[in-house]
């Protein structure tokens, strides 16, 4: 009974975690495409929030990808090439690398007889689907040697997906076509269709991930003990706090080989940290939720009234109030600043945006299990928010209509309306492919 509580909890820290990653992706997605160039810049508080937050979704989306797959792949050991995990592997990366393909094609455009230079982009999904196959050749070098334990091999992988980019970059890639030198990195120059995850870094957010996935798959009882995710937490805090001089330390190592000079990507680092200290945060709740479910009904229950809500509302209202009085009584139209980047209109948007969640907090009800199904279909999410958000494939999107048009309310309000959405396609998910096997004829599906 005890393992299968174990099981049971560390699947649910993985899902939980892929559930985070597919909402933040969401959420920043549409921000991004939505949000008025006037709203964006140091001189904004909360713009400089989410920005931080916006740049870790990719790290984590990364991370928590090479995490799952790992943990699935080396839970159950057979022959390498009899093995269904690897078999499922090497589908999976086709799938991702195809529709990356079909995603980036505009049907519109062929239509037309044109060409769309994004097919020759290296699309996230691709670039996920290549660095799941590079697990997959790590695993198989481990099968064969069996020198190291597994997640140190790819612990080290990961190290030099991030420490190669110098030295992949360095490679002259003039005399070969423009869709193989997006598969490796970021190009220089000034033209339209380049890619934005490249191989290098970004295999190494997903080695690491496996690294975790790799290490809890086979040491289930050290997840929810109290020392895992406080190791998790030092590495986040370490990772954040001197990357450049951890780098240093093994960077003459590497130069040995021939190797560029790589202090300086500790950004990198600290990103991968930051995915650490959220892997933490969900464990220690799992751990202690219990307890932290007795402290709510009996020590916070203050928390469960309208007391918060109201409370933000009033003082939201209040702080706009005197906003406008005061720029009433100058007759100016400067911004009052609370400090140097956050000014008091914005700081009482904030608070009666923050009315608006907890009230909505209190009249829609938690369905635990359906925010864990978002997790389990983060694909399907992924794909039809690419068609409906950027025109993929089909070449009609929401970015013809509202790119870079929303004031913040209106790009936070349809953000969450764009995540709802969502909520509801995989709350309906069964029905849906069950009209999918009614409508079109079986021959047809295959």
């Amino acid at each position: 009974m005890a393992a299968q509580k174990v099981t049971h909890n560390r699947l649910v820290f993985i899902d939980i975690a892929r559930s985070i990653a597919i909402l933040m992706m969401l959420e920043g997605h549409f921000i991004v495409m939505a949000l008025s160039e006037s709203y964006r810049g140091n001189e904004y508080f909360f713009y400089d929030i989410w920005r931080f937050t916006r740049g870790l979704t990719a790290p984590l989306f990364f991370t928590v990808s090479g995490l799952v797959f790992t943990y699935l792949l080396v839970r159950k050991e057979e022959p390498f090439f009899k093995s269904m995990r690897v078999k499922k592997g090497v589908s999976r990366t086709v799938k991702l690398i195809l529709w990356g393909y079909a995603l980036q094609l505009n049907l519109l455009y062929i239509i037309k007889g044109e060409f769309s230079g994004y097919f020759y982009i290296f699309h996230v999904l691709q670039s996920i689907g290549l660095s799941l196959f590079v697990v997959i050749l790590l695993y198989g070098v481990y099968r064969l040697l069996k020198v190291v334990p597994f997640f140190l091999i790819l612990a080290l992988g990961g190290l030099l997906g991030f420490a190669l980019k110098p030295t992949i970059y360095s490679i002259d890639f003039s005399g070969v076509h423009p869709m193989i030198e997006n598969i490796f990195v970021v190009t220089s120059e000034d033209r339209s269709f380049k890619s934005i995850f490249a191989l290098f870094p970004w295999v190494g957010f997903t080695l690491l991930g496996g690294m975790i996935g790799a290490f809890v798959s086979k040491r289930p009882q050290h997840v929810y003990t109290n020392w895992f995710p406080l190791t998790l937490t030092i590495l986040a805090i370490l990772l954040n706090t001197i990357p450049d001089v951890l780098l240093s330390l093994v960077q003459p190592f590497f130069r040995m080989f021939g190797m560029e000079p790589f202090v300086g990507l500790g950004y990198l680092l600290a990103r991968f940290g930051q995915a650490l200290f959220v892997f933490a945060i969900i464990i220690i709740v799992g751990k202690h939720k219990r307890y932290l479910r007795l402290l709510y009904y009996r020590k916070l229950s203050f928390l469960r009234s309208w007391l918060l809500p109201i409370g933000s509302f009033i003082i939201g209202i209040s702080l706009l109030v005197i906003h406008f009085y005061q720029i009433g009584a100058s007759s100016s139209a400067e911004k009052i600043m609370v400090f140097s980047t956050l000014s008091l209109s914005a700081l009482g948007q904030f608070f009666l945006f923050l009315g608006v969640v907890l009230t909505s907090a209190k009249l829609i009800k938690w369905n635990y299990n359906l925010f864990i199904k978002i997790g389990q279909n983060t694909l399907s999410i992924y794909i039809i928010h690419v068609m409906i958000l950027y025109a993929g494939l089909f070449g009609f999107g929401l970015n013809k209509i509202i790119s870079r048009a929303l004031d913040p309310w209106y790009a936070i309000v349809c953000a969450i309306a764009f995540m709802l959405f969502f909520t509801y396609f995989v709350k309906h998910m069964e029905d849906i492919k069950e009209f999918y096997k009614r409508a079109i004829p079986r021959k047809w599906r295959k």
